[in-house]
């Protein structure tokens, strides 16, 4: 843990107070960012993307989803919204009708196309292609409603008819009605033991309904994704439980069990997703083969995060443990079967105990609540070039790989302060990253428009453009920054000039006082429903004599550790097979006893957060009663 404690030193081990001058020091800033207005950078260039004509040119794009976007849509985010589990919802007008994209996706489509993007990344939703099902049925279930693929065709033709080509997502973030159970108690396996993925049969019914899908739009198609943000997803579902079914998972030890235990939980809902993309991605190229189609790269979204401890001792061992699980072993078991390695990417996240911490006054957090690091995505590429970069197994790599995409990085910010920094420095980050030699193909930024996200509702705003939810026609006014977007997009470079000017509104906004609306919640885990105000940061001195600056810095990229790769090789693997044979979890073991370290040499974690409660607003859909409330889980027995 020798380097995990060296990165810690970057935070303070408990956050100090930030005390800015509001005089001496806010008037230094502001008249530094003035006088330099006037410097006249020509056409000085950052970075520069090519002319798009060689085929490792960076090509840039837009993405969307059928949950955030999708209107007359009855899904489980649908139902879990209706019962009080999203925030920012139930005082949003129109929240049940997204962003029309269903009936009326022209405006988003052009709204990305007038960008210059060449890539749109849209998904199908499973629910609605498949209604009726059930996880028990023996018969696999595929495509029942055909007029709905229909519909979907039309608007992917009406994409590729804006010059754009199709990146399609088979999986994001929405099972089917049909695979969930509501009302469920909290057990020692999580949340919705034995639901969605963590089904014996949901392979075969997932795997049916996409051979369906490819076989209509295998033409269409450029890039496929199979699975967005898999470990995300089987961590918030299963062991938080604060996704769609929920409950919400309170006991750390049901936590722990749920992400460490190969027969329940993440773990086995990972392994179950990682089946169905091999038998996927066989079908997709059968299909190409037998239809003489060119081969379009399949591949998965999978979010990494450049994951700081809090502190020294117990969170440095924890942030360790995290990234076993969620940054290498769901790669490491597709590596032959993908063609590109998509990584989605916001920030920096820091661990404290066994979760998610916050230091809102030395790190410059995004409208989500998540820490902006561009110099963390080229230190989290190098990572990933080191560990696969000279396997011959590793297909994105090879000769005939695609490489790394980026298929989402994006920022929350309703006022679009840091936006353009956090896209130009970003950019800059991938434009350095290729300059190393890692094979970077594509930028896929995180949205057009401000939709629904997640269980956060629509408290954070990530759109390029705002969108007027007391409209009617919920119209769309783009941002500042989306028209920075679309010239560095048209023009394939980024200027000095432009660069300047973007640090120079956050450095501003910072030495005049200006707050920042920020959705998360205290606890680090939690949304709001209405924001809350945080200081902007950039530029400003800590009282340690640190100067926080989050633009991108060459100089402060990490490589990657050999002891990284020596301690993640294979231990999953070993630690499900050992525990398949004799019982014994071993991955359970060495969190037990990371537990008992951090407990008796540094301190007592600390218990996890109380989520807020759901609104006791009335619902907005007619909806059952629901089943009455399970008692209190028992409280855990000290360590």
């Amino acid at each position: 843990l020798a380097r995990r404690r060296a990165r810690a030193t970057d935070l303070p081990p408990l956050p100090f107070p930030h005390r800015r001058s509001l005089s001496v020091m806010a008037a230094l800033l502001l008249c530094a960012s003035q006088s330099s207005a006037s410097v006249d950078y020509g056409d000085a260039v950052a970075a520069s993307f090519g002319d798009g004509s060689a085929a490792d040119d960076l090509w840039f794009g837009l993405a969307t989803a059928p949950a955030h976007a999708e209107n007359q849509l009855n899904d489980t985010w649908l139902e879990f919204a209706s019962r009080g589990g999203v925030h920012a919802w139930r005082n949003t007008p129109r929240a049940a009708e997204r962003l029309h994209f269903w009936t009326d996706p022209e405006v988003d489509i052009k709204l990305a196309a007038d960008t210059g993007v060449s890539v749109y990344r849209l998904g199908v939703d499973w629910g609605r292609l498949v209604p009726d099902c059930s996880l028990d049925r023996e018969t696999p279930c595929g495509v029942q409603q055909w007029e709905v693929l229909d519909r979907y065709i039309e608007i992917i033709k009406s994409v590729r008819s804006h010059g754009m080509r199709v990146m399609l997502s088979l999986f994001h973030h929405s099972f089917p009605r049909w695979g969930v159970t509501w009302g469920r108690a909290e057990t020692p396996r999580g949340a919705a033991a034995g639901e969605m993925f963590t089904h014996p049969r949901s392979v075969e019914h997932f795997v049916a309904f996409a051979r369906d899908v490819i076989e209509r739009f295998a033409p269409l198609v450029d890039f496929w994704v199979t699975f967005n943000e898999p470990v995300v997803f089987s961590m918030l579902t299963h062991c938080m439980g604060i996704w769609p079914p929920g409950p919400a998972v309170t006991n750390p030890y049901a936590r722990l069990n749920c992400m460490t235990n190969p027969k329940t939980g993440a773990l086995l809902a990972q392994n179950n997703m990682i089946r169905a993309h091999r038998q996927i991605y066989a079908l997709i190229r059968a299909n190409e083969l037998a239809a003489q189609l060119p081969l379009a790269p399949v591949g998965v979204a999978h979010l990494i995060m450049d994951s700081r401890p809090f502190a020294v001792g117990f969170d440095s061992a924890s942030t360790l443990f995290i990234d076993l699980y969620s940054k290498y072993y769901f790669i490491d078991q597709l590596k032959e079967t993908l063609d590109f390695c998509g990584i989605n990417y916001y920030g920096l996240e820091i661990v404290t105990g066994i979760g998610p911490g916050l230091a809102p006054k030395e790190v410059e957090y995004s409208g989500s609540g998540r820490g902006i690091s561009p110099t963390g995505l080229v230190s989290l590429l190098e990572a990933y070039q080191a560990r696969y970069g000279t396997d011959p197994k590793a297909r994105f790599m090879r000769g005939d790989g695609y490489g790394f995409v980026v298929t989402e990085n994006g920022i929350a910010d309703s006022q679009d302060l840091l936006r353009p920094a956090y896209l130009l420095e970003h950019l800059l980050a991938l434009r350095a990253a290729q300059r190393r030699g890692i094979r970077v193909r594509g930028y896929t930024f995180w949205t057009a428009s401000d939709n629904w996200e997640w269980a956060d509702g629509y408290c954070p705003k990530f759109g390029l453009a705002a969108v007027n939810r007391s409209d009617p026609l919920l119209r769309r006014v783009p941002r500042d920054s989306y028209h920075l977007f679309t010239k560095v997009v048209r023009s394939r470079r980024v200027t000095v000039a432009q660069r300047h000017a973007a640090w120079r509104r956050v450095t501003t906004a910072a030495a005049n006082g200006e707050m920042k609306e920020v959705c998360r919640s205290g606890d680090a885990l939690g949304s709001l429903d209405t924001p809350d105000r945080w200081p902007v940061l950039g530029g400003t001195t800590l009282p340690d004599g640190r100067v926080v600056d989050w633009r991108y810095d060459d100089a402060k990229v990490e490589s990657p550790g050999a002891e990284d790769t020596a301690i993640v090789t294979d231990f999953i693997e070993h630690s499900m097979a050992l525990s398949s044979a004799t019982g014994f979890d071993p991955a359970a073991a060495v969190v037990s006893a990371l537990a008992g370290f951090g407990h008796e040499f540094v301190g007592r974690p600390p218990p996890p957060p109380t989520l807020p409660p759901p609104s006791l607003s009335p619902p907005l859909l007619p909806l059952s009663p629901p089943p009455p409330s399970p008692p209190p889980p028992s409280p855990p027995p000290s360590p």
